[in-house]
């Protein structure tokens, strides 16, 4: 096994919330009385934090962002949230980790109530050590690299070259570096970039390429 720590994000990575995520984006907007902006646009709230992204993307002042994130939390808890799959062959892959004793877990800027309910509704908590999410609390300021630390801290890692985060943006490249670990990109997912694809030690375009890279040594 090439390493002994595997992390994951979890939005556009190990599971396929787009479908929920853009339906309770429609809700938001609605409701704030704001046009819907282009799929190129929405694509981006996927990964970085709502209120980040109402005020980075859309131009919403702090309070008008805050507004438009409970409006979107309303409705994605209600319906949105269960508008999900796991991605082909990623359960596989944890239960084979799993099996082979290594340390695995979630590091999300989801909030962790949301992202613990989806993976036990998809039974994937059993086959993970941690899931560190953010509080939900839009004026907490936890940054992927925060809760990545977290997570490895749970699993007990004290070697950082042992351990690799797969994410499919900037924010959880950024998280990876600033750690210090491995990052594996994940390019089906919402976030490719070029940058992604430079400083990756692996870019994966499904699970069958990342298992034969995660387990490179066993085959």
């Amino acid at each position: 096994m090439r390493y002994q720590y595997v992390l994951w994000d979890f939005d556009g990575t190990l599971v396929d919330t787009s479908e929920g995520i853009y339906k309770s984006l429609r809700v938001a907007f609605a409701q704030m009385g704001l046009k819907l902006p282009s799929p190129e646009i929405l694509q981006q709230f996927i990964g970085p934090p709502l209120n980040y992204s109402f005020q980075n993307f859309i131009g919403l002042p702090p309070e008008e962002a805050l507004r438009a994130t409970k409006c979107f939390r309303a409705d994605y808890a209600q319906d949105g949230l269960f508008h999900s799959q796991v991605y082909p062959g990623m359960a596989d892959i944890l239960k084979e980790l799993h099996a082979k004793g290594a340390g695995v877990g979630v590091a999300t800027l989801k909030p962790e109530k949301m992202a613990r309910l989806l993976l036990d509704r998809f039974g994937l908590m059993p086959l993970l050590g941690t899931c560190c999410g953010t509080s939900g609390d839009e004026t907490a300021s936890a940054t992927k690299a925060d809760i990545i630390r977290r997570a490895l801290g749970e699993l007990g890692c004290r070697d950082l070259s042992d351990a690799v985060l797969i994410g499919d943006t900037l924010y959880d490249l950024q998280g990876a570096q600033d750690v210090g670990i491995d990052f594996i990109s994940a390019a089906y997912g919402f976030g490719t970039d070029p940058k992604m694809e430079q400083e990756s030690v692996c870019v994966i375009q499904n699970a069958q390429q990342l298992r034969s890279f995660l387990f490179q040594e066993d085959l």
